[in-house]
């Protein structure tokens, strides 16, 4: 079985005496008007199931769909290991260069994907896929995935809570102390020119920079030449919090394109502009940073450390 990808979108009320070319040029400006007109055309936009036509008359709460031409996605590593199976959820051990979920130029070369068409070894096609956790497409480990919505709910609200413990692994540059706390905040960091970059800081920032609180304590492994090995227990689950604290407290993270020894890395990449120097600067393909063990239920689940 091979995936189709699909956009879904329930009509709103003010859709209502709209052409159905000024409803999705205003809304998805992902294509052009001609692009739109082009893709009712041949077919790949229905109105309740049914394809829809340039005069359609479009009505509130109606199901518009679009389906997008096939397109060559990056390669994605498969590697994918079952660790745990049970009737309520699943603990895989995911590679590094693996997104999650679909989002921007990957669909099928996704961890959901391989779900739903039955490759992942062990397991069977999954319908109802939950991440409970998700971790970055550079970044190893543990993902939790709930088989159902009301366990998914349940397990959302014991991953928050203190019972749940969630180790990772990282490597650094610099020699590390052999233990850290890092309790303050994360925000948005206006020293960057990349939008979505945070930093850390013990104190509290200014509120126009969106703060949360942010804590993890840090413990030495091993350290070697310039490079040191930590690991990092989570207090909260924040976006970046791993590797935006540990850039701004003056360790970048070995092989980060955006927490690592130079954000400009980030940029060039987005754009497929990058250059041997920039290689050579990063010394491995993917961000150092192995989601390590998951405390959860009363049981410990370790995926080892790949690097």
């Amino acid at each position: 079985m091979t995936l189709s990808r699909v956009a879904q979108v329930k009509l709103p009320p003010d859709v209502k005496g709209k052409s159905i070319l000024d409803f999705l040029a205003g809304r998805f400006t992902y294509l052009s008007r001609d692009g739109w007109q082009d893709a009712i055309q041949e077919g790949r936009v229905t109105i309740d199931g049914t394809p829809a036509t340039l005069d359609a008359e479009l009505a509130w709460n109606q199901i518009l769909r679009y389906f997008p031409p096939d397109r060559p996605e990056p390669s994605v590593c498969t590697d994918v290991k079952l660790l745990f199976d049970c009737p309520d959820y699943v603990v895989l051990d995911k590679p590094a260069n693996l997104p999650c979920h679909p989002a921007g130029a990957f669909f099928q070369n996704t961890l959901w994907a391989l779900l739903k068409e039955g490759n992942v070894p062990g397991l069977p096609p999954m319908d109802n896929i939950h991440f409970v956790s998700r971790i970055d497409r550079e970044t190893s480990g543990i993902v939790l995935i709930a088989k159902t919505p009301a366990f998914h709910t349940r397990a959302a609200k014991i991953f928050r809570s203190p019972e749940t413990v969630k180790k990772y692994r990282v490597i650094v540059h610099g020699e590390f102390p052999s233990s850290l706390t890092a309790q303050g905040w994360l925000f948005h960091d206006p020293n960057s020119t990349v939008e979505k970059k945070r930093a850390f800081s013990f104190d509290k920032p200014s509120d126009d920079l969106r703060p949360e609180t942010a804590s993890t304590d840090f413990v030495r492994i091993r350290q070697w030449d310039d490079l040191t090995e930590l690991e990092a227990t989570l207090h909260t689950g924040r976006f970046h919090q791993i590797r935006a604290t540990l850039c701004s407290l003056g360790y970048p993270v070995l092989g980060d394109k955006l927490y690592g020894l130079d954000e400009t890395i980030y940029l060039r990449f987005s754009k497929q502009q990058m250059t041997e120097r920039d290689r050579q600067l990063l010394r491995i393909p993917r961000q150092a940073l192995h989601a390590y063990s998951l405390a959860f239920l009363g049981q410990t689940f370790i995926a080892p450390m790949p690097l």
